[in-house]
């Protein structure tokens, strides 16, 4: 895909995702859509080739950072056609009720599983929330990040 066009597409996806469009200079709309890209990638749903580590914000891409600051303004959106059931799982899972703000659930839910999946795979899902609650000052809700991990469960069962 050219440089272009991936932005356009990452743009759908938080559309389809969200159903808000994407500004590149929100910090918060920045980092719902790492977690939706980091989401919807461990879903097998592919919206490029990105790589994820550990950051501040949880699972982060640098070439994914670097494709949402491509300007996109006057170029039309994609009409992307992605996996209907993919996007419900993920709307159900970023809409239900939480006390966190819907950048802080996206955050909690995509960070514990890439903990769960690529830091502490042995861990039981009490020990992987203390896990996210010693490293994120922003996500030490017991009672969200519990509610959080059983939203995650229905995604990786889906």
């Amino acid at each position: 895909m050219d440089r272009i066009s991936q932005p356009r597409l990452l743009n759908a996806v938080f559309r389809n995702v969200y159903g808000m469009e994407f500004h590149a200079d929100s910090m918060d709309n920045r980092v719902m859509l790492q977690k939706a890209v980091f989401l919807m990638r461990e879903r097998g749903v592919s919206c490029g080739d990105y790589e994820f580590v550990w950051d501040q914000y949880g699972p982060f891409s640098a070439e994914l950072s670097d494709d949402m600051k491509i300007a996109v303004e006057d170029a039309p959106a994609l009409s992307v056609a992605f996996s209907q059931e993919a996007m419900e799982i993920l709307k159900k899972a970023f809409f239900c009720e939480t006390e966190y703000s819907l950048r802080y659930w996206a955050e909690a839910i995509a960070s514990l599983l890439y903990l769960k999946k690529y830091v502490y795979p042995s861990y039981t899902d009490e020990e992987i929330i203390e896990a996210l609650e010693n490293r994120k000052k922003d996500l030490r809700n017991r009672k969200e990040n519990q509610k959080a991990m059983k939203v995650l469960k229905k995604i990786l069962a889906a």
